[in-house]
């Protein structure tokens, strides 16, 4: 019997001998002379009398039906057989032998995936990572535009070229969700498979690849309702692609592709996991390479994989670009203009919600080295027991009268030293943050800084620069823009004086823009409020109120 694997992996070897004579294969007697030879011992060997592999036992109780397909797992041998008493059961338990007895075990598994096929995943796990129950049948084209076109000898040459820049926006759409598909059917399908017997439980498939079936199912969906009826259109009628088709589709580009923002959001979290998984953990890079060199993935990288959405969503206005530049017409223009920016629309959209996560991250970073709020010395246990409800500051919160969107940010910190009143002078760390000023004390047994000012708010903070090149008052007001407290702020450099001044003003700069506009959004939205009601109750109010006394009303509601 011939050797189906390499001549050194004799359990392989016997594994697809058992596969070949379970679905009809041919058993030769040599093959049962020639067992000992070709496995050495301890191995599993094929056994003549009951066709199976001995050592072995089921994959998994029902598995690989669908296929008539049952993966095989490899049962250690007793440890009296191989080692011989209490010695061999230790050596057993030992981590490195249970390290090479998995990653047998993997090798095993992945050769039988390469010469059987990858098992049907479970009900439970096929509704998630499964996409499509007909497969990629309607995901097809054909090789050129010009064989859907017979006239495309006697086009112009530019109608030739937008022609070409459409080919390859529906071109690359196909390439693109076959490469999406490699990371559902390939890998989070041998890894989920793999869990299954106990192998590399340690990695999390949903961290991995995210909701990459969603982004599947978004394009499929794009593709069956959007890019497919255009290209069937030119199938029937034999006419050129018209992009004024494309139009309906790309404008509700932002409802469509509303998954992109969570995997854009993650993106950068999966790479760096995927990363951490291959550096520290031998299997998964087995698993990953052995991944890489199948014929399903076209050599494409884990790490390759991973980025191609982010460049996906971002190459739409580049492709709809090209399409307008060799589109003469003004009604096919203005068509496309009107869906580059919907895309374009869209990728803003995805960036201030990158930008805000980035900057919610960065913020709790700070917040972290910020410990105890203790700028009261109570007087009593009874009096710090009152204090304690109110002795909490959470810089998470959203900061007021700014919209929503924006997220208080860690401007300038460092240390220095101030003086209250007549006090001598106190070293200090000072946190700048995009609305208030954090007056700290670092302490000795902890990375936490301890608050021990209350919070000066930008928009009430006034500073000085002094006749000392080191030192700046700083004047916080009250609503009556009267003084509530002073600090003198020593540097120590006349170059931290000035970058303290400058950093503060930029903030209050910055700060009162962001409150300006949120004002004058929140007047718009009163207004448009009053006129909705007036056109829905006429009879209840005579009058629309004019854009005047709108502005009074916000105004009014503010105070």
């Amino acid at each position: 019997m011939k050797a189906f694997g390499p001549p050194h992996e004799g359990p392989l070897q016997g594994l697809v001998a058992s596969r070949i004579e379970t679905y009809g294969g041919r058993h030769r007697a040599s093959a049962q002379s020639t067992a000992g030879r070709l496995y050495p011992r301890g191995y599993p060997v094929l056994d003549p009398s009951r066709r199976r592999l001995q050592q072995y036992v089921p994959f998994a109780r029902g598995s690989g039906q669908a296929r008539g397909l049952s993966p095989m797992r490899l049962r250690d041998p007793e440890p009296e057989k191989r080692h011989g008493g209490h010695v061999g059961a230790g050596l057993l338990h030992s981590p490195k032998l249970k390290e090479l007895t998995k990653a047998h075990e993997l090798e095993v598994r992945l050769h039988t995936f390469s010469m059987f096929g990858m098992p049907r995943l479970p009900p439970e796990d096929r509704r998630h990572w499964e996409i499509g129950e007909g497969g990629d049948s309607g995901l097809t084209i054909e090789k050129s535009w010009r064989e859907l076109v017979p006239g495309h000898k006697e086009m112009s040459q530019e109608l030739c070229h937008q022609q070409e820049a459409l080919w390859e926006l529906l071109t690359t759409e196909l390439i693109y969700v076959r490469k999406l598909k490699i990371m559902t059917d390939l890998l989070a399908a041998g890894l989920l498979n793999l869990q299954r017997v106990g192998l590399l439980m340690e990695v999390s498939a949903e961290t991995l690849f995210g909701n990459v079936p969603s982004l599947i199912r978004t394009h499929r969906s794009f593709w069956d309702e959007v890019l497919g009826p255009t290209l069937e259109e030119t199938r029937a009628s034999g006419q050129p692609l018209d992009p004024i088709g494309l139009q309906s589709g790309f404008l509700t580009f932002g409802q469509r592709f509303h998954p992109y923002v969570q995997y854009c959001l993650r993106v950068k979290q999966t790479m760096a996991y995927a990363r951490e998984q291959q550096e520290t953990n031998p299997l998964f890079h087995a698993f990953v390479q052995w991944c890489e060199k199948h014929k399903r993935s076209g050599r494409q990288m884990l790490c390759d994989l991973l980025i191609k959405p982010h460049q996906r969503i971002t190459k739409y206005p580049l492709l709809l670009h090209a399409v307008l530049k060799r589109s003469p017409e003004a009604r096919a223009q203005e068509a496309l203009n009107a869906m580059i920016e919907a895309v374009e629309s869209f990728l803003r959209h995805i960036n201030g919600q990158v930008r805000q996560g980035e900057e919610q991250e960065s913020l709790a970073a700070a917040a972290q080295r910020i410990g105890p709020y203790e700028v009261l010395e109570p007087p009593s246990d009874e009096v710090e027991k009152n204090l304690r409800p109110f002795s909490t500051l959470d810089l998470t919160s959203p900061m007021l009268g700014v919209a929503s969107e924006h997220t208080r940010q860690l401007l300038l910190e460092g240390p220095v030293r101030v003086k209250e009143g007549r006090e001598g002078k106190l070293d200090v760390y000072l946190f700048l943050f995009s609305d208030v000023l954090l007056v700290t004390k670092p302490q000795r047994k902890a990375d936490k800084a301890k608050v021990i000012r209350p919070p000066l708010m930008l928009e009430k903070l006034v500073c000085q620069p002094l006749r000392d090149p080191n030192s700046f008052l700083l004047i916080h007001l009250t609503e009556f823009q009267c003084v509530s407290s002073a600090l003198l702020v020593h540097c120590p450099s006349p170059t931290d004086r000035a970058q303290w001044l400058e950093k503060t003003q930029q903030a209050q700069a910055a700060l009162q823009k962001l409150k300006a506009e949120e004002y004058v959004q929140q007047k718009r939205e009163l207004l448009t409020l009053y006129r909705d009601q007036d056109r829905e109750s006429p009879s209840t109010r005579p009058s629309t109120p004019s854009l005047e006394g709108s502005q009074s009303s916000a105004e009014g509601r503010e105070v």
